[in-house]
């Protein structure tokens, strides 16, 4: 399977289509058209099914709530305050502004853009002050992360036919890689107590989840499925995983968020099966889940219980709300 063909999203291949790179190295939020499989029978349904429709538009959320979005004909990085219905453009800039991620302590938030000719990693204050250009590659960087202790990021850098992942200080200097094959190795989080690194790769044929120790060594397979695991990230205590499953059934490509010990044991679904939901990505305290999902239509971004019950809307607009994580009240 060529990550080519795969249709639309994977994380911010739709927001680089009308630009001049190629499709390769477009590279990845892009992973529905060509999963082909069912999904595993016997454990899809969620613990607490997620009503459909259930929207309480801009409540729920205790804290303010990072995503991007295609709204205004562009793509930027914006912030919904809890209590708030209208979220507030950080970036605002004509270029591409994507995929957001926050510091430990709240005080930065890295994001992508394409400012400067090809994306590259950016960092800013809360507000969208003190932009600060963090990489400046002719490769094209994607996924960037803080590590738990807020010293370093990792980060994807794409060579078209293959990813790989990389490390960085947080201001940018002394970037080393990882990870060295010719597969896609994409979407890296380093476990809170720094022990080991979660990503996703298609190097065994289809995308599934591995670990691997801070330097790179001792790589290990998690997941072992016909489906395609995607966008591991670690709970805040670290004794858990949340995943995106992806596979073809009645001739759509459907998905769901899971979640699983550390070891890979213990897997389940969160949601259900009948809609697309993808992206997880943990509260602080680790009882609720972000995730993106077109229940309602059209991607928007929902906060669900770790069961998956109670969901709430959190953005309502025609275009692309995704990418969402949460922002931690600032320690002064």
């Amino acid at each position: 399977m060529n990550v080519r063909d795969v249709g639309y999203y994977f994380a911010f291949r739709e927001s680089l289509m009308k630009t001049r790179w190629p499709a390769a190295s477009l590279l990845l939020v892009l992973l529905f058209a060509t999963a082909g499989s069912a999904a595993r029978t016997g454990d899809c349904e969620p613990q607490n099914p997620p009503a459909a429709g259930s929207a309480d538009i801009g409540r729920g959320n205790a804290l303010p709530v990072l995503f991007y979005s295609g709204r205004n004909d562009n793509k930027d990085v914006y912030i919904l305050h809890p209590g708030e219905k209208e979220p507030r453009n950080l970036t605002d800039h004509p270029a591409q502004d994507l995929c957001p991620a926050v510091s430990p302590d709240g005080k930065r938030i890295l994001f992508l853009s394409d400012r400067g000719g090809i994306m590259d990693i950016f960092s800013m204050a809360p507000d969208g002050s003190d932009v600060r250009r963090l990489t400046a590659s002719p490769e094209t960087e994607e996924h960037p992360e803080f590590t738990p202790d807020g010293r370093r990021i990792l980060f994807v850098r794409d060579f078209e036919k293959r990813t790989e992942i990389w490390i960085m200080n947080a201001d940018g200097s002394e970037a080393r890689r990882l990870t060295n094959g010719e597969a896609r190795d994409e979407r890296p989080f380093m476990s809170p107590d720094g022990s080991k690194i979660i990503f996703m790769s298609n190097r065994d044929g289809n995308y599934e989840i591995y670990t691997m120790a801070p330097d790179g060594s001792g790589q290990t397979r998690l997941t072992n499925t016909p489906e395609w695991e995607i966008f591991p990230v670690w709970s805040p205590d670290g004794t858990m995983i949340a995943y995106s499953q992806k596979f073809r059934a009645d001739g759509r490509m459907q998905g769901m968020v899971r979640v699983m010990n550390a070891d890979g044991t213990g897997d389940r679904a969160v949601t259900a099966v009948e809609t697309r939901d993808e992206n997880a990505m943990w509260s602080p305290d680790g009882r609720h889940i972000l995730l993106q999902s077109v229940r309602d239509g059209n991607f928007e971004v929902y906060q669900v219980d770790l069961g998956g019950g109670n969901p709430v809307r959190l953005t309502d607009h025609p275009a692309w709300d995704g990418w969402a994580c949460y922002l931690p009240v600032p320690k002064r």
